[in-house]
């Protein structure tokens, strides 16, 4: 039988986990949700997981958009489960994947929540502790993976509640939030902010990267860009970059070709 992942990421983190996932199961298939992901999700797969950072308690919107669009064969013998890497409140982030499911017909069986390093740059400092901050994730994905390969289930009655509220208004938020960003004179035309960005959302003129108002909030295109060219208003010019060591721009840009 198939397994197969579909994440989301934008400094590495979340792909580091599904990664780590995917090498616990067989014949496992990474797929990223991007701008021009494939809708179909076949049948017969053993596994079908979904792996992002938490929003505000809930998945980006790219996430939420592909499960409410997905079209999908029967599922009733697959087991899905969701993994949300977080660094500060988690929120409820499971129980609006187990609502985003329970509306396409298909039964959340599993879902964790993995304190990673944070990556919000437009928000706060980068934290100085980032090995030690990866190696508690690393120790916490390993029950994590168990209970994927043992299909460990959890009812739905016993998620969280869900703050919808919150997670609509933050998300309104960041639709537009790229009319902050800026382009200073270091930048080398080198294309790395274009090639992560999952949602297509950067191009490049006149060598220079142009934002089109569909931004994520991943925070690829700063976090990424080798010589610290993108900032965000007045916010992030003297803040250290974070991208995963593990997960680099190539490795996340080869997904969304």
């Amino acid at each position: 039988m198939k397994n197969r992942i579909y994440f989301f990421t934008g400094t590495g983190n979340s792909l580091k986990v599904a990664k780590d996932i995917a090498k616990a199961l067989p014949n496992c298939e990474l797929v990223a949700i991007y701008k021009d992901t494939l809708l179909e999700i076949p049948s017969g797969y053993e596994r079908i997981g979904f792996v992002f950072p938490n929003y505000a308690g809930g998945p980006p919107s790219m996430v939420a958009n592909f499960i409410r669009n997905m079209k999908f064969s029967d599922q009733s013998d697959t087991y899905i489960f969701c993994v949300a890497t977080y660094a500060g409140n988690n929120g409820a982030v499971i129980s609006q994947m187990g609502n985003l499911l329970q509306q396409r017909g298909l039964q959340l069986n599993y879902g964790a929540k993995i304190i990673t390093y944070p990556n919000a740059i437009t928000a706060y400092p980068m934290p100085i502790e980032v090995n030690d901050i990866l190696k508690k994730a690393e120790i916490n994905t390993k029950p994590v993976i168990d209970s994927i390969v043992a299909k460990q289930h959890i009812p739905i009655s016993n998620l969280e509640e869900s703050d919808k509220e919150k997670y609509d208004t933050f998300i309104a938020l960041i639709q537009n939030s790229n009319s902050g960003y800026d382009v200073n004179d270091d930048c080398i035309s080198c294309g790395i902010c274009r090639d992560v960005c999952p949602a297509k959302n950067i191009t490049l003129e006149d060598g220079k990267p142009v934002f089109h108002h569909q931004c994520e909030c991943c925070m690829a295109c700063i976090q990424h860009c080798p010589k610290r060219a993108i900032n965000y208003e007045n916010k992030t010019q003297d803040r250290e970059r974070y991208t995963h060591p593990d997960i680099g721009h190539k490795v996340i840009s080869q997904y969304y070709m």
